[in-house]
């Protein structure tokens, strides 16, 4: 099931998978499905005939494909139908608009169980290895744009019910194509005003962050550190409903962070975002009766600052070990994560926190790596998903309250404060960020479609759990 590289040519793509050379069109939009007596797809699921070779191109965001207009299958994908083309082609058909001798396809996510009515699958006696992994990037999408995304919030209904007229609809822009995928990590991708650099997978999954608009300067790096990450997995279904579920991920070592914050202009600005890296890293997994699953994780990233005063800045490092499976399991009607070894401290951000200035001065750095296991792409697969929620904030000044609570009257110390808590998520379904859902279902507007809820599936939303938290403080006096 491993993926290789080599030289390309003829259509064929230079990658292989169960022994197999992927064509071209398969390495960029993934294997076909096939029908299998083992498996029953729900009575409104089209399969596009052709696969990959089907596939003409796909918009940056996912969304919408471009497909012959000839291949068997693509005259009954209508608003309201499954079409499932490929392992990444999967989504409820919102639009279809022909062309000459194509149909550009646009489609929402769905549930795993809404593509598929009976089948159990599983990854058999050899773990799946998160190596040899292909970026699919989607840089470029609507909500890589910082403007598009403040357009999008812009226009949610307020609580009276209305929405904010826009003078430029983030679906009057205009959409790129997805480039063609690489193998390994990329060297750097850019969204919302941060540079990022994406690592994955043999070492562990993470990314080096940075932002500078001469104003607000940051450098930022998190790293699920790994050995030689694995997965097993095993999904059955039986009457469109999940009957038995479970994903390990194997090879979890530890979090390693970083953080360095400065701000010319204090007060009078801070920087609040939250984004997806638009890298999807994925491993093809092949056929399992028939449904072409894939091994993939995706990044979500929140960064927050806090400075009071002109030329402040913070920064701290650390590294924690932790040890033992990651992962879930559903059976018998009860939901369970794997217990995890940890983090045990190796090096403290506390005891590294830096930083000048007259004020307070601090920043939240979120980061959730999310490990999918099913078919489709980005954060719009379905199956098994399990993540791993590392958050940190650090600050040093004379007032942390706005991070750390403070005994009255003890405002002028000069406290340092440092927090980590590690959070896991997991479901059967679908789950994507907020800022995507938003920008997503604003720009199905177009198309008069039912606006996509955050998630599908079971548990719904997903189930999350603390395995971590601390906070440090000093002097004693920062503490309440």
């Amino acid at each position: 099931m491993r993926l290789g590289g080599g030289g390309g040519g003829d259509g064929d793509s230079g990658y292989r998978v169960d022994g197999r050379e992927l064509t071209e069109g398969e390495f960029r939009y993934g294997l076909a499905p096939r029908r299998h007596d083992g498996v029953t797809l729900q009575p409104d699921v089209v399969l596009v005939e052709g696969g990959a070779g089907a596939v003409r191109s796909v918009t940056a965001d996912g969304l919408t494909w471009t497909i012959d207009a000839g291949a068997k299958g693509a005259a009954d994908l209508v608003p309201g139908k499954v079409m499932f083309a490929t392992a990444r082609g999967v989504g409820r058909v919102v639009d279809a608009r022909r062309s000459g001798d194509t149909v550009a396809v646009t489609i929402a996510p769905v549930s795993f169980t809404e593509v598929v009515r009976d089948g159990t699958f599983a990854s058999g006696d050899d773990p799946v290895p998160l190596d040899g992994v292909v970026s699919y990037s989607s840089e470029g999408a609507l909500w890589t744009d910082p403007q598009a995304v403040t357009e999008a919030e812009a226009a949610q209904p307020s609580p009276a019910g209305r929405s904010v007229p826009l003078r430029r609809a983030p679906a009057d822009r205009e959409r790129v194509e997805m480039p063609r995928p690489v193998a390994g990590a990329p060297k750097s991708t850019s969204t919302n005003g941060f540079t990022v650099t994406p690592t994955c997978c043999a070492g562990g999954v993470g990314a080096r962050l940075r932002y500078d608009d001469n104003e607000i300067r940051i450098e930022a790096g998190v790293l699920l550190k790994m050995n030689k990450p694995s997965a097993r997995f095993h999904l059955a279904v039986a009457g469109g409903r999940i009957t038995a579920a479970e994903l390990q991920v194997y090879g979890g070592a530890g979090i390693k962070v970083d953080v360095s914050a400065a701000s010319a202009i204090g007060h009078l600005r801070q920087l609040d975002r939250t984004f997806t890296i638009p890298i999807d890293f994925s491993v093809p997994v092949g056929l399992i009766l028939g449904i072409p699953f894939t091994l993939s994780a995706n990044q979500e990233v929140l960064v927050k600052t806090a400075f009071s005063a002109k030329n402040g800045n913070v920064r701290a490092s650390g590294e924690y070990a932790i040890d033992g499976t990651l992962g879930f399991g559903y059976r018998d009607g009860g939901w369970g994560a794997y217990k995890i070894g940890g983090p045990h401290i190796k090096s403290s951000l506390l005891d590294s926190v830096r930083g000048v200035s007259v004020g307070a001065n601090g920043i939240v750095l979120d980061f959730k790596t999310t490990f999918r296991l099913g078919i489709g792409a980005l954060g719009f697969s379905a199956g098994l998903n399990f993540g791993i929620v590392v958050s940190t904030g650090v600050a040093r000044g004379s007032a942390l309250a706005q991070f750390f609570p403070l005994v009255p009257g003890e405002r002028s110390l000069d406290c340092r404060g440092a927090s980590l808590t590690v959070d896991t998520t997991y479901n059967v379904g679908y789950t994507i960020p907020a800022v995507v859902q938003k920008v997503v279902n604003f720009f199905l507007r177009v198309f008069n479609a039912k606006p996509i809820a955050r998630s599908g599936g079971v548990p719904d939303p997903p189930a999350r759990r603390n395995i971590f938290s601390r906070a440090q403080y000093e002097p004693k006096g920062c503490q309440a």
